[in-house]
């Protein structure tokens, strides 16, 4: 038995799986969260900055609720990414089908569920890992140029304090800090699926039932602090990651903070999953 009813979520995708028409949206989604009040309030509890320090017990089954919202989130944010045709974006448990073989929603359903849980969007001027998901970049002519924000694909969410999903866009950046391809292209890290790169989380792999037990990864924003998967601020299990001797303490900080890799392509069977980190907000300087 779980104390979280966030696992609803995964009777929700299920369902949209086998019953949803294409360009299905709020007349699918907001009924179902009408008729179960208590995962929003779950979620928006969940979400305030403060529970960014709760430690979460393995008998809650919390992050795995959690994990199935962020199933539904990745199918709600397909429609407004680029088709890649990489063979090895699709899944390698049945070739030649994409990871979700359900219908593919409207473009308005991800708004719709935003606006239906009370996230807000996520509204940053200036480019930010923690923020931004980069699904495309283009060269800047400085190599040393950081990156900038060019286009907006599809907006984040944030409930509260907690990041429900970044917001998809196209940067501009010179090759020190970005590689087009590498940053674009190469394995995002603690996705499902994504129609324009690989994805791999840890429900990869595994059987229809033992999949939804994976872990969520909680950020949060909290005053001026950013907060980057917070339930392994303190290790408690031997870290895998600590055994890839090749990577540099920069390689694995920005596996964690872009969860891809930047200029040179790490691979996809690193282990960044139990890496936290905790950094100062930016702000804009005034002049």
């Amino acid at each position: 038995m779980t104390d979280s009813s966030l696992w609803r979520f995964r009777d929700l995708v299920l369902d949209v799986r086998d019953t949803a028409q294409p360009g299905f949206g709020g007349e699918v989604l907001l009924p179902w969260l009408e008729r179960h009040p208590e995962v929003v309030a779950e979620l928006r509890d969940v979400g305030r900055p403060e529970s960014h320090a709760r430690v979460v017990g393995r008998d809650e089954c919390l992050l795995e609720g959690l994990y199935a919202v962020s199933r539904l989130v990745d199918i709600l944010v397909a429609p407004h990414q680029p088709v890649n045709g990489d063979p090895a974006v699709l899944s390698w448990l049945s070739p030649g089908h994409p990871w979700w073989v359900g219908p593919l929603p409207s473009v308005a359903a991800w708004s719709s569920f935003c606006g239906a849980i009370g996230a807000i969007a996520i509204a940053e001027d200036s480019f930010h890992p923690f923020f931004h998901e980069i699904v495309a970049v283009t060269p800047a002519e400085d190599p040393a140029q950081p990156p900038t924000l060019i286009d907006q694909l599809w907006p984040g969410a944030l409930i509260g304090g907690l990041v429900l999903a970044r917001a998809g866009v196209t940067v501009r950046a010179g090759a020190d800090h970005l590689d087009p391809d590498v940053a674009a292209r190469s394995c995002l890290y603690w996705a499902w699926w994504r129609r324009n790169r690989v994805a791999r989380d840890l429900s990869h792999g595994w059987g229809h039932n033992s999949q939804w037990r994976t872990d969520f990864r909680r950020d949060y924003l909290v005053g001026d602090a950013l907060h980057y998967n917070v339930d392994c601020a303190v290790p408690t299990l031997p870290n895998p990651a600590d055994e890839d001797t090749d990577l540099t303490p920069q390689d694995r900080r920005d596996l964690v903070r872009y969860r891809h890799s930047v200029t040179i392509d790490l691979g996809d069977d690193r282990w960044p999953y139990y890496d936290s980190l905790v950094e100062p907000r930016a702000r804009p300087t005034v002049i």
